[in-house]
């Protein structure tokens, strides 16, 4: 390098160096620690659905699948695409055939925000059941969701 001494060019380039070595580390730490946050969080699925399966029973409902596949056809310009979707469980009741979404984590989020309503009213049409449940693992409480929508008319 030009008007640099030797000293002063092997410094800086160890400066380069360590800088970048210490940049590459941090991408790698930060990726590791997401890995090991996603994992726990699934992990607290896990056990958030197991305990689920027995706060359902406990209030009565018997468990009749674990992540049943519910499957739907959307078309898009046209063209056929198939779609699954997997709720937690399908109970029944009295007679009366339910599908169950748990949430875990403090809070668990409600059932009428946005993403989370739109999941239970796909699972309500995609699913030949009498209703929906909303198991909200952080309160240990079932909620039952109905639809109600509004009547159109053409003018």
């Amino acid at each position: 390098m030009p008007g640099l001494t030797d000293n002063t060019a092997i410094l800086l380039l160890t400066v380069i160096a360590a800088f970048l070595g210490g940049a590459l580390f941090c991408s790698w730490l930060r990726h590791r620690w997401q890995r090991w946050q996603g994992f726990r969080r699934m992990c607290r699925g896990r056990r958030g659905e197991q305990q689920a399966a027995r706060l359902l029973q406990a209030s009565g409902f018997r468990v009749l699948s674990t992540q049943p596949a519910g499957n739907l056809m959307v078309r898009v310009d046209g063209k056929p695409v198939p779609v699954t979707v997997r709720a937690d469980y399908l109970v029944s009741c009295q007679g009366k055939t339910y599908v169950a979404e748990v949430k875990t984590g403090k809070p668990a989020p409600r059932p009428t925000q946005g993403d989370i309503r739109r999941q239970l009213l796909e699972y309500s049409l995609v699913y030949a059941v009498d209703g929906v449940l909303y198991v909200d693992m952080a309160r240990g409480k079932i909620q039952r969701i109905v639809f109600e929508y509004p009547q159109h008319q053409k003018s």
